[in-house]
C-alpha cells in the first residue's frame, strides 16, 4: 500500500515534470523552427493530466508580445473552466548573444520566471542550469485571488 503525498509535495511534483515537459517541447520547437513560439502548459489539481495552449498556431501574424499576452489570456480563462493547480508560461528569450527558454511557473501562492540559457550547434541542444530572474510577464494568476 502506497502513501499519499501531502499536497505541498503533490504540486511539487507536478511542477517538477511539468517543467521537464515544457522544455521537451521548446527543445522540439527549437529543432524544428530554430525558434520557441509562446506557449502555455498547465495541470490540475485532481489529476496529473498536462495540457498545452499555442495560440500562435492560429495567430501567425502576431509579434511575440502579442503571442505572450494570448497565451496569458487564454491560461486566465482555462483557470475559471479548469481544476488547475500551476500554470506554465514558456518563451525563447534573447539577449546580445545569449539565448534562453523563458518558464514563468505559476501557482496560486507563487509566481516565479526561470531562464534556461542553451547552446544550439547543429542538431544538438545543450539546456544549462537555470537563472532565476526577478522579472515576470503578465500574471496568470492575479496576487490575492
Amino acid at each position: 500500500m502506497t502513501q499519499q503525498q501531502p499536497p505541498e509535495r503533490q504540486l511539487e511534483a507536478q511542477i517538477e515534470l511539468l517543467v521537464l515537459s515544457c522544455l521537451e517541447t521548446a527543445k522540439a520547437m527549437l529543432k524544428e523552427y530554430d525558434l520557441v513560439v509562446p506557449f502555455g502548459m498547465r495541470v490540475f489539481k485532481d489529476s496529473d493530466d498536462q495540457k498545452m495552449n499555442c495560440p500562435a498556431d492560429e495567430n501567425r501574424e502576431a509579434d511575440w508580445l502579442q503571442q505572450i499576452e494570448m497565451v496569458v489570456t487564454e491560461l486566465k480563462q482555462y483557470l475559471t473552466t479548469e481544476n488547475i493547480s500551476a500554470t506554465v508560461l514558456v518563451t525563447g528569450l534573447e539577449s546580445d548573444d545569449q539565448k534562453g527558454i523563458g518558464l514563468q511557473i505559476e501557482t496560486e501562492q507563487s509566481s516565479v520566471m526561470f531562464v534556461y540559457p542553451y547552446t544550439h550547434k547543429e542538431e544538438t541542444i545543450e539546456i544549462e542550469e537555470p537563472i532565476q530572474s526577478d522579472q515576470l510577464f503578465s500574471r496568470v494568476f492575479e496576487p490575492g485571488s
